[in-house]
């Protein structure tokens, strides 16, 4: 059985590292937050004092990470994975970045003899507690076939994309998608909720039209709708996914006029200081602008 070592016990990685251990890889972690690491000690991980010990402990090393320059910083900086790992060390990078990174990340490490697939995660923090996340990888396929039993033991979906760089590029894709039609439909729910329309009407109307998407079945009845904005998946998080895709639209020459305009509303809810708020909670900056409350209507 492989010896797994896990870098970053956020909110996405914190469960995801706990449900390698209960499938019995032996598990190092490492997190900046030294707290985090102790959670997972106390169920049987061992904790490194660095990425490099993580690596030589290691014969994958899984990272889920805030941003591309933490992701370059712990796997090629000093004291990194790369300092760490021998010849044939495989790296599953699963946090969600400019693919131009991934793919950068992935050519440092085959120059040392290392390999990588990229593998970010589909699905919000409560799959990761049940082990049913999505997985959008690019790589080898090889490799994904080597390295499916770990990607198993936190997930039940794995979408293979092509090369490396491609289940990056999948998920920056899928998030410009999901979080623009997030928004658009908190407009939705505001613009009805202010001209006089029943909450409950509008959504059985919704979900039983073209206009239904998953959003309107589980993301906001879940959450903004129960007055819950304790977070699944933060407005902070979802400001910088459309950041993303808002780059990899530039560097193909795509406009995307709809992002832009999502991201916008992201903005303001940061600046009104609710970027740690569950993503639902853009709704509230329509809501204040309006004079409404959509789970009172």
């Amino acid at each position: 059985m492989k010896r797994v070592g896990f870098i970053g016990l956020g909110l996405m990685g914190g469960p995801m590292a706990r449900n390698v251990l209960k499938q019995g890889f032996p598990l190092t972690v490492y997190d900046v937050v030294r707290e985090r690491v102790d959670v997972l000690v106390t169920v049987g991980a061992k904790s490194a004092a660095s990425p490099k010990e993580v690596a030589q402990a290691s014969d994958v090393v899984l990272t889920i990470l805030p941003n591309s320059t933490d992701v370059e910083a712990v796997i090629l900086g000093p004291g990194g994975v790369a300092e760490g790992g021998g010849a044939g060390l495989a790296v599953i990078e699963m946090s969600t970045i400019d693919p131009h990174v991934t793919t950068r990340v992935a050519a440092a490490l085959a120059a040392r003899g290392m390999r990588m697939l990229d593998a970010p995660v589909g699905r919000p923090s409560t799959f990761a507690e049940s082990a049913e996340l999505a997985f959008m990888v690019g790589g080898d396929v090889a490799l994904l076939e080597e390295l499916r039993p770990v990607l198993l033991a936190m997930g039940n979906t794995i979408f293979y994309c092509g090369e490396s760089g491609m289940g990056a590029t999948m998920k920056a894709v899928n998030n410009l998608l999901s979080i623009t039609t997030l928004a658009v439909t908190s407009e939705a729910l505001v613009l009805g909720a202010k001209a006089g329309l029943k909450t409950n009407v509008m959504l059985d109307v919704f979900r039983q039209t073209a206009a239904s998407n998953a959003h309107l079945q589980m993301t906001y009845p879940g959450k903004a709708l129960k007055g819950d904005f304790s977070p699944m998946f933060m407005v902070d998080l979802a400001h910088k996914d459309l950041s993303v895709a808002l780059m990899l639209g530039a560097s193909q020459q795509v406009p995307l006029a709809l992002g832009a305009v999502a991201r916008e509303m992201f903005t303001s809810a940061r600046a009104r200081g609710r970027g740690k708020l569950d993503w639902t909670a853009v709704i509230t900056v329509l809501e204040d602008e309006a004079g409404v409350k959509v789970r009172n209507a």
